[in-house]
């Protein structure tokens, strides 16, 4: 398979995914901003698999919910913090879940090339069916909390904000160390196999729900609402 058949494959999920949550935003952001965000996704995943590296250890639940999973969410979060909490157009609280989604699925093409080139096609279909939508419902979890703690940021209310940026790393960490876990666990296992296909269906109709009641819901950050 050739270079550019394998970019496409990855790349193409991860398209698909930024364009549906693009669109449900009412105030669409400017894609200057959105093309950053999504190149320092691309990034962070230097310092991710530094980490990874560092903290690598046998046992496979530490191994997925700390090493890989805090890791990832850890530096998604960061980005997040050190681009967006102050930019001029985070200014509506539906913002929060598209950066947030923008971010991590830069991080996920970069994984998702990397893994596709090693992989092939079968690697390709199961990640766009399973990884890029999974790194979506990750941030869109990480998005709800991050949009509320700059709400709080606005009031002055620094408890609540540093509670809900808690929350926002602690839900994305937990959906993905679950999903790696379950994934993980699913080779020869067919139990852990529906396991994993019930927590991905379960998610993803959590996070469409989510997307569809914040993208209806969607207000300014300075807002009574919340």
């Amino acid at each position: 398979m050739g270079t550019f058949w394998i970019l496409l494959l990855a790349l193409l999920p991860v398209a698909a995914v930024l364009y549906y949550v693009y669109r449900k935003d009412h105030d669409p952001e400017p894609r200057r901003t959105l093309g950053f965000a999504f190149l320092w996704g691309c990034l962070s995943v230097i310092p991710a698999v530094i980490s990874e590296w560092t903290f690598e250890t046998t046992d496979p639940f530490i191994e997925m919910y700390l090493t890989v999973a805090l890791s990832e969410e850890v530096v998604k979060l960061a980005v997040l913090m050190l681009y967006i909490w102050k930019h001029a157009d985070f200014n509506d609280s539906f913002d929060a879940i598209v950066y947030s989604v923008t971010v991590s699925l830069g991080f996920a093409a970069i994984e998702n090339i990397l893994y596709v080139f090693q992989g092939g096609l079968t690697v390709a279909i199961a990640r766009a069916l399973l990884s890029i939508p999974g790194h979506a419902t990750f941030a869109i979890l990480m998005g709800v909390f991050f949009s509320r703690a700059k709400h709080h940021f606005y009031y002055g209310r620094r408890l609540q904000q540093y509670t809900h940026l808690a929350l926002a790393l602690l839900t994305a960490t937990v959906a993905h160390g679950t999903y790696d876990y379950l994934a993980i666990n699913s080779e020869d296992n067919d139990a852990m196999v529906l396991a994993l296909l019930a927590f991905v269906i379960i998610l993803d109709v959590i996070c469409l729900i989510i997307i569809h009641k914040e993208a209806n819901n969607d207000r300014p950050m300075v807002s009574s609402k919340f």
